[in-house]
């Protein structure tokens, strides 16, 4: 193999997320492609830890502390901003006037209303952002008439006007009524609550490619009498989070889970790209469960990308790009998003006398070991409901055999799993042990983590003799 051409890349992230993201595991990923990493020290001149080909970040905390009034923080981006514009040919991930986008939760949506994925007349209404208001006092005759004018209706989330900066951005709560209003906090934006079955989708996007997690999000709620509920957004949508906000009232009527349509998905991520301007963005979004509609609820800046256990290979093969692009001249080609990969945790809700179920039940098994955990596996390959390809047999492959084409490289991935916690890597609801494409003659399992709503053993005996 031809030796590569070396090129510097600059990088900085806050401490909390370091913890998350194992540098010297990414550092030999790049090294590998070219790349050597160097962390930025945001105490010292940029000029003198130069030059660089590219510079990739989270600087999203710091900005916030600087529009706050920090004066180090301020000057530290004033600081960067100068240097990146007296380096044109330098590729940066993600330019600081973009983050500022999404950073101001009014502002994100707004201008995810304003683009043509709300537009009727574009994609018909079947793609959406609830109805939402800025609230900036606590005037309560005053935030109706505003709640009224936007076409907001009670059951309401009421969020902090900034997404990010704290562990304040992610205090919420639900308010059922016009008393309820007395709990703000402004400056804060409420928006009409959309019943989705407590689930929510999570798009992270990496350039053009982007994954879909399925995280558990609170139940169906009406307008009520009821007092507000307060919750910690980042709490409700853990992976394994489990909650009575997240559990579905068995007195509801079952409802079948909707997949997501990729159609939908990739014209979601095409759009925001656009008009937010990043490459490394979080997108969620949930679906109506009365119309199937798709709810765009939040945007966000670099998010966590834990459950991709590729994923340094996915940032180390976007900066390459985006370093040759920058070196070539081209233009920007058009951009196609690619869906690689659907993680999936359905939400079932298991009726014994209704007995349906949202995908094919055939050989359902329950799994009584796991009957403390409620798992289920299915005989039925459900590996990436949205694309139907199985990537099982890539997982199977020892992970100091896996390899990893970059830019015409053949790179080879490190022999530990990325991204492990506690030890173990997170469950992503997908067997591993067999490939469905490579072994026809072999069930390929699926096993699924019943979270939200409640179920009892004898309820699956019932439904599995019935089979």
């Amino acid at each position: 193999m031809s030796s590569l051409p070396r090129r510097r890349v600059g990088y900085w992230w806050s401490e909390k997320k370091s913890r998350k993201i194992n540098s010297s595991e990414l550092a030999e990923v790049c090294r590998a492609a070219g790349l050597d990493l160097v962390k930025l020290d945001l105490d010292r001149p940029f000029e003198e830890q130069g030059p660089f080909n590219a510079i990739v970040h989270k600087l999203s905390d710091v900005i916030v502390k600087g529009k706050k009034g920090d004066l180090q923080s301020k000057l530290i981006c004033e600081s960067f901003q100068k240097y990146v514009d007296s380096h044109p040919s330098m590729v940066v991930i993600d330019p600081l006037p973009n983050i500022e986008n999404v950073l101001d939760r009014y502002r994100q949506y707004k201008i995810v209303d304003e683009s043509e994925i709300c537009d009727k007349v574009f994609v018909s209404d079947d793609i959406f952002i609830p109805a939402f208001v800025e609230l900036l006092s606590m005037n309560v005759p005053e935030n109706l008439a505003k709640m009224k004018s936007a076409g907001i209706e009670f059951p309401i989330v009421c969020k902090p006007s900034m997404a990010h900066g704290s562990t304040l951005s992610h205090q919420m709560c639900l308010i059922f009524n016009e008393e309820g209003l007395k709990d703000i906090n402004p400056p804060c934006v409420v928006q009409s609550f959309v019943n989705h079955n407590a689930v929510l989708y999570k798009l992270f996007v990496i350039g053009n490619e982007y994954f879909v997690i399925e995280r558990p999000s609170l139940k169906n709620f009406s307008a009520s009498e009821r007092k507000t509920i307060f919750f910690d957004g980042n709490e409700i949508s853990k992976p394994n989070s489990s909650s009575e906000l997240t559990e579905l009232d068995d007195n509801e009527s079952y409802t079948p889970m909707i997949w997501p349509e990729k159609e939908k998905l990739d014209l979601i991520v095409k759009v925001l790209h656009k008009r937010v301007g990043l490459n490394l963005l979080g997108i969620d979004i949930v679906v109506d469960n009365r119309t199937g509609h798709y709810a765009i609820i939040d945007t966000n800046v670099f998010p966590g990308y834990s459950e991709a256990d590729n994923f340094y290979y996915l940032l180390t093969n976007l900066i390459v790009k985006n370093i040759e692009a920058k070196e070539s001249g081209c233009q920007e080609s058009t951009f196609v998003p690619t869906l690689i990969n659907h993680l999936s945790t359905p939400v079932l809700r298991i009726n014994a006398m209704e007995k349906k179920f949202n995908f094919p039940l055939n050989g359902l098994q329950y799994s009584e070991e796991s009957s403390q955990s409620q798992v289920f596996t299915t005989s039925e390959c459900f590996c990436c409901p949205i694309t139907g390809a199985c990537r099982n047999s890539e997982k199977a492959k020892n992970p100091s055999e896996v390899s990893r084409h970059l830019n015409g490289q053949i790179l080879e991935k490190p022999s530990n799993q990325l991204f492990q916690k506690n030890g173990a890597q997170e469950d992503s609801g997908v067997e591993t042990s067999d490939s469905c494409d490579e072994k026809k003659n072999k069930h390929c399992h699926r096993t699924v983590k019943h979270q939200h709503s409640k179920l009892s053993t004898s309820g699956c005996s019932t439904v599995m003799d019935s089979v």
